[in-house]
């Protein structure tokens, strides 16, 4: 059964490519805009995400804060979360690591590692 990745993306040319991409390489995407939208579909129980893969800097919910309340809900906390960002900033990167962030992923982004990561990150489920 394939995996299931959330990608909380607000550029829809980014958002498309990267579904596009993790289709290729075998992973089922669900594609969203922003943070609230994302939740919204981690809250839906007919819907099952074994990954999320979002930036950090998107209008009306950033990723880190996605990830606050990832980690902040039972029903939710176990999913692992990895950010695909141009952010660089280290104190940004120690937050989120420190809220249970499983990798940081800076664009552009080398495709080996990049599924390194993904295939880490679910299998391991952090």
């Amino acid at each position: 059964m394939k995996k299931t990745i959330l990608v909380v993306e607000d550029f829809t040319s980014i958002r498309n490519f990267l579904c596009d991409t993790l289709e290729r390489a075998g992973y089922a995407t669900i594609a969203t805009s922003n943070g609230n939208e994302a939740f919204g579909v981690l809250n839906n129980e007919t819907i099952s995400v074994d990954l999320v893969l979002s930036d950090y800097n998107m209008p009306e919910c950033t990723g880190l804060e996605l990830l606050n309340k990832i980690k902040g809900q039972t029903g939710t906390s176990k999913i692992p979360v990895i950010f695909l960002t141009t952010e660089r900033d280290p104190e940004k990167m120690r937050e989120a690591q420190k809220a249970g962030l499983a990798a940081w992923v800076k664009k552009p982004y080398k495709a080996d590692t990049f599924f390194a990561l993904i295939e880490n990150a679910i299998v391991n489920g952090q």
